[in-house]
């Protein structure tokens, strides 16, 4: 049988800054995404990671660079821990880490150096070099 093509979700702000407690508590101490996040909020939040860079400015402008930092932890953690959610140099980390150093938000270098150990992702923070 073949699949269908599902459209990817808009993203839902309210939804997104659910997942901001999640991303703080993996910051803070070992966090086992699967069996906090309830399942509802990880398919939606799934269908994000193939949304393009562009689909995420709009969004960005709105939180601040705390809740997004939050979210960035949320994102590079679920890609490491949950099934289905590997994409390496599309994972919304990274577009959030752009739009950071693009309003000159970067995190600092420790705070960095902290995300980096919750993933195997090379690409993480800013993606590809080239």
């Amino acid at each position: 049988m073949i699949n269908e093509w599902q459209p990817t979700a808009a993203i839902d702000i309210n939804v997104l800054k659910s997942l901001i407690p999640f991303g703080q508590d993996a910051l803070q101490q070992p966090v086992a995404l699967n069996k906090i996040v309830p399942k509802d909020l990880q398919q939606q939040a799934q269908s994000w990671i193939l949304l393009p860079e562009k689909d995420w400015q709009s969004t960005m402008q709105v939180l601040t660079p705390e809740e997004l930092f939050a979210i960035a932890a949320f994102f590079t953690l679920a890609e490491n821990q949950l099934s289905g959610w590997q994409c390496g140099d599309s994972n919304p980390a990274i577009w959030i880490f752009r739009w950071l150093r693009s309003q000159q938000l970067s995190p600092s270098k420790e705070q960095i150096r902290q995300l980096k150990q919750l993933t195997d992702n090379r690409f993480i923070p800013y993606g590809s070099v080239l």
